[in-house]
């Protein structure tokens, strides 16, 4: 029966390496001192099993010298570690880009609330005051929203309350 391996899993690049060596995951298990039983099970998507990272080096130095191209395990780990890194940070990136949002909204109010204090100061310097008083909320609403949803915090402390 053929298993079902999910692109960029361990799984998936330990059956690329069991494709080169010779004696596929017998050849596998020999390359690190294992038996074949554990090399299947290292490369099982159900299985609990882990391949060690000592042995997870010595396979893809295995395959390059059984004439494969590149390193399956490492060029696995490095994908799974820039997609785990992608989805850590981004809210802090997505904050980051709205940051520049709070800072004109936040500067035009002060500088409009500034005008409205005037001496020679009317009604419409009010209106304006408010108006960008309002849109600097909204900003400053969206930032704590984001504050809020940070992936990279949520194990690390509590939320902020509304």
């Amino acid at each position: 029966m053929t298993l079902h391996r999910a692109p960029g899993s361990i799984d998936a690049a330990l059956a690329r390496i069991a494709g080169q060596l010779e004696g596929g995951w017998a050849g596998v298990g020999r390359a690190v001192g294992k038996s074949e039983s554990m090399a299947r099970a290292w490369g099982h998507p159900g299985r609990r099993e882990q391949i060690p990272m000592d042995d997870a080096i010595a396979l893809d130095l295995a395959f390059q010298a059984a004439g494969g191209i590149g390193a399956p395990i490492f060029e696995t780990y490095a994908l799974q570690l820039d997609l785990a890194c992608i989805n850590r940070f981004a809210d802090r990136a997505a904050l980051g880009v709205h940051l520049a949002s709070v800072i004109k909204e936040s500067a035009e109010a002060e500088s409009a609330m500034l005008s409205a204090i005037l001496p020679d100061a009317g009604p419409a310097e009010t209106r304006r005051a408010l108006r960008e008083l309002d849109e600097a909320l909204v900003a400053m609403g969206t930032a704590r929203a984001l504050l809020n949803n940070m992936k990279s915090d949520a194990t690390d402390s509590p939320q902020i309350p509304p």
